[in-house]
């Protein structure tokens, strides 16, 4: 089956979906009448007045205590509960129910309760001496956007989600970075447990260079809760990778309530198209316990925004005298003429764009009280994804890479990639009834799986005989960790202290499986010169294969308190220290201390500093293989920055402990290291309207890149160990970067019920790579090559510094209308390195988003909107280019004039290239 199609399963899953709704819409019920008190709290269990209370067609106002009472009810029914300031929510109760209790959820998320950030147990986000932002569920359905990423994206600034095209792996798994740092610089929690990252190590030339991050869309949206974004390093509270933040993502558990979403999406060229369909449910297990299934599937089709390929694909032929020569670029060819094919070649031939998806997820989240105090719970998922991308255009003409006894007119070859993901988190949590005294134990085990398959390639050194598909390998990265955490809070003298303390261990594992023969090997069948390995992407060998693992034990201390006694009144600071012992490079202690006064009820300022670290991943410890980059000819740049042709060059990559790496004289891969400073205010000036600032900058030393190519005529030391060429990892940049982070909101609650929620978020983030490069001795003068300015540039400049979100939301009974406005500032990308690298800036650009949701009925909504409503694109791409040029005959027939492919940078687009789109979603709670 296609990726590109709807399978016929899920056809016959939705017919099943409408059949049974329908079966239980008209299903008759019969029971004795009750009677049912509904009480209705915020999150922190305060009631909530004046909540409108609904059963069938009889309406209730609750009391002061949140009271509503109902006489004859009848069997199991339906409620909906909405109040001025919060979330509505529809739940089921069950025949014979004589009480519920329904919590709300703020509109405006500063109110949430937070777990990120805190070990203290209901620290509202507003409160905290540090900056975290919370989405919830109802932000997360209103974006138009179906990978979480992607809605990441849309709703916090400080949150990248960059695209590039053409870039192996990387086009099926996207970097995401937070305040413009590296992917593996922010920590991912889910539940407030550490989330295992992706086995993908991004190795060509685009953001996130060198780095493996988390993948954030083997999370369906459906699925979560809320979505908590910290915005400050705290490596001394939760370990490695929390430099430029946390994010934590708390997953729904709802009881005897569900949705299920189906979704199409569309852009404007009419490609892209996307079908997604979820469904959730909560059921109540035991008296108390909850079991809540979440289950999705996406399909998405391919974008394409190639330009023409200008360049001659076919060899010229010997010209008659009375036929018109072939003019090449104003060059005229005396004596010959274009291929006859040369006229109807199909010069949209290059795929850039998104790739095709296909992906199926489940998710649960569990908790069931034993006895008193005593909770078991336990959550996880497994997410399957397959992709289809392309490579570079193989031209007939290509004699080391074409057989044209296969493949006549050249190909695309295509890389086909199977991502796997699985989760287990099993844990008990115990709390003492009179002291709040919470121990709670937990083991968490993740595994990502990364498969290529190349297909509509060959391996040209096979000559005729050369199989059309190849099983490239893969690779896989595993994590298991145990966690013991106790907290403890305590009144003593008038003042309310919080202890916490901990122990985690952790193991991982990393692993690379070789690819099939045919997809490495060097047949010797082919033409002189023939290229080795399957095109586009050369297989792992079986001296690639990986299978190392590491472990480390860490234990924690945590301290808060509010020395005034009462929250929201006078300073409440905080402290923590943290310490590591890693298998492989040793021990590390890191630290942390926060300070937040409120000046008054409605002021407060709030500072915290810390260090932090980053231990090398195993993917930059081990990753091995031979690729193919294609990479600019320094020798061929004309005045614009443009090239005719992008060399195709096999590049090893080479262990950190490798023999090249030696000959290299590269030392030993060690932690990262890192200082975070943060400060700011917080002003509340009326009851449902906030505002914050917050400043900060985050000084990283002996941060880990991907150094340029080592040739070997330059270092001769590497035919010793076997290498022809060498890149490798190595600890040599040091950066700040620093901005301000700002946000507000208001509240506005209207006489006819109706509510307008309004929010601004800024953040501006600039990176600067300071310091001189400590090169090894044997490496002296060769400084641009162990760090090349091209490396530097995607640090410092390949993500927009400033992004900016200002949204409406407007609630008048069951009509919902929001929009956005998004800007992405500018960005710089550089196109190789040496000692004049061209380079562009790409303006920034405001995106407007627009959706309104109705309520069509009680369990049914329907949603209609658009995502860059005005169809904003990057600036067209003037550099780099590929594949450009003009063909024509010297009768003056034009077959083509093209500036190359890349109508846009294929190596950084912050918001992708694709367009406007129109989506519309049909909802149905129950």
């Amino acid at each position: 089956m296609s990726i590109s199609d709807i399978s016929d399963n899920k056809r016959y899953f939705w017919c099943v979906v409408v059949i049974l709704l329908g079966i239980a819409s008209v299903m008759p019920m019969t029971a004795s009448a009750e009677t049912l008190k509904v009480i209705v709290q915020d999150q922190n269990g305060n009631a909530i007045p004046e909540a409108k209370v609904q059963i069938g067609n009889e309406e209730q106002t609750a009391d002061a205590s949140g009271n509503a009472l109902f006489s004859d009810v009848t069997g199991a029914r339906s409620l909906t509960v909405i109040a001025i300031g919060f979330s509505g929510k529809r739940l089921n109760t069950t025949a014979g129910q004589t009480e519920v209790t329904v919590v709300l959820a703020p509109i405006q998320t500063v109110d949430a309760v937070v777990v990120v950030g805190t070990r203290s147990i209901g620290r509202r986000a507003l409160q905290a001496p540090v900056p975290i932002e919370v989405v919830n569920r109802e932000q997360l359905s209103l974006t138009g956007q179906s990978e979480t990423g992607r809605v990441l994206q849309m709703l916090v600034p400080s949150f990248n989600f960059s695209s590039s095209t053409i870039s192996d792996g990387t086009d099926a798994l996207r970097p995401a970075t937070l305040r413009g740092l590296g992917p593996d610089q922010t920590l991912v929690l889910v539940n407030g447990k550490r989330r295992h990252k992706s086995a993908l190590l991004h190795v060509n030339t685009s953001v996130g260079r060198g780095t493996a991050g988390t993948d954030f869309n083997a999370i369906p949206s459906a699925a979560i809760e809320r979505i908590e974004v910290l915005r400050d390093g705290a490596a001394a509270q939760y370990g490695s990778d929390a430099i430029a933040g946390v994010i934590n993502i708390v997953l729904k558990d709802d009881v005897d309530a569900g949705n299920a979403d189906l979704y199409w999406g569309q852009t404007y060229e009419g490609d892209g198209d996307t079908w997604n369909g979820n469904a959730n449910y909560g059921m109540k297990v035991g008296e108390s316990g909850f079991l809540n299934l979440t289950a999705e599937w996406r399909d998405r089709y391919r974008t394409n925004r190639a330009g023409l390929t200008g360049e001659l694909q076919y060899d010229l032929l010997e010209a008659a005298a009375n036929e018109s020569a072939a003019v090449i670029n104003e060059e005229k060819k005396e004596g010959m003429r274009f291929d006859p094919r040369e006229y109807t070649f199909e010069r949209q031939n290059f795929r850039i764009g998104d790739a095709d998806s296909s992906q199926k997820v489940g998710f649960y989240n569990f908790g069931l009280p034993l006895a008193e105090g005593l909770e078991l719970y336990s959550f996880g998922g497994y997410s399957s994804r397959q992709n289809n991308s392309a490579g570079f255009y193989r031209k007939a003409n290509q004699a080391s890479r074409t057989v044209t006894e296969i493949y006549p007119d050249g190909f695309l070859p295509e890389i086909n990639t199977d991502i796997g993901d699985t989760s287990l988190a099993l844990g008990m949590a115990w709390t003492h009834e009179s002291t709040d005294l919470n121990v709670d134990v937990s083991i968490n085990h993740g595994l990502n799986t990364f498969d290529f398959l190349i297909s509509n390639s060959l391996n040209a050194s096979y000559g005729p005989s050369s199989p059309t598909s190849a099983d490239a390998g893969g690779f896989e990265l595993s994590q298991t960790a145990f966690n013991l955490d106790v907290t403890y809070p305590l009144d003593y003298q008038s003042s309310l202290i919080n202890l916490a303390g901990g122990i985690e261990f952790r193991r991982e594992g990393y692993g690379i499986d070789a690819g099939e023969p045919l997809s490495w090997i060097d047949a010797g069948l082919g033409v002189d010169g023939a290229a080795s390995g399957i095109q586009v992407f050369p297989g792992f060998r079986p001296d690639n294969e990986v299978d190392e693992s590491r472990t480390n034990i860490a234990g924690y201390a945590d301290f808060e308190s509010y020395l005034s006694g009462q929250p929201g009144a006078g300073l409440l600071v905080g402290a923590a220290v943290r310490g590591e012992q890693y298998s492989d490079f040793g021990a590390t202690v890191t630290g942390k201390a926060t300070a937040r006064y409120d000046l008054t009820k409605q002021v407060a300022v709030r500072a915290a500093g810390s260090t932090g670290f980053r231990a090398p991943s195993l993917q930059q410890l081990y990753f091995n293989n031979i690729s193919t980059q294609f990479k600019v000819d320094a020798d061929d740049i004309d005045q614009d920055g443009n090239t005719e042709e992008l060399i195709a060059l096999e590049v090893g990559t080479f262990r950190n402990d490798s023999d090249a790496a030696g000959a290299l004289g590269i030392p030993e891969l060690k932690e990262e290291t890192a200082f975070n400073i943060s400060g700011g205010f917080v002003l509340k000036p009326l009851e449902k309207m906030w505002f914050t600032v917050d400043g900060f900058l985050i000084q990283i030393d002996d941060r880990i890149v991907l150094s340029g190519s080592f040739s070997a005529d330059k270092i001769p030391a590497l035919v010793a160990a076997g290498a022809s060429s060498a890149q490798v990892f190595t600890n040599v940049a040091q950066t700040r970067t620093q901005g301000v982070d700002v946000a507000a909101g208001y509240l506005l609650a209207f006489d006819n019920e109706s509510v307008l929620n309004l929010k601004v978020a800024l953040t501006w983030a600039d990176t600067e790579v300071v310091g001189d490069v400590d090169a090894p001795e044997i490496l002296v003068g060769l400084e641009d090559t162990l760090f090349p300015s091209q490396e530097r540039s995607m640090i410092e400049e390949w993500q927009p510094n400033t992004r900016v979100n200002i949204s409406a939301d407007y609630i008048i009974g069951d009509l919902t209308i929001g929009g956005a406005l998004r800007c992405f500032g500018s960005y710089t990308v550089q196109e190789g390195s040496g000692d004049d690298p061209a380079r562009q800036t790409y303006g920034g650009k405001w995106l407007t988003d627009i959706q309104s949701n109705y309520q069509l009925n009680e369990g049914l909504s329907l949603t209609l909107g658009a995502n860059n409503l005005f169809d904003q694109m990057p600036d067209l791409n003037e550099i780099g280019q590929s594949r450009g040029g003009t063909l024509k005959d010297s009768a003056g027939n034009i077959i083509v004039d093209s500036p190359g492919v890349f109508t846009y940078s294929r190596r950084s687009a912050p918001f992708g290239f694709n367009g406007g789109l129109y989506y519309a979603k049909l909802s149905y709670r129950f």
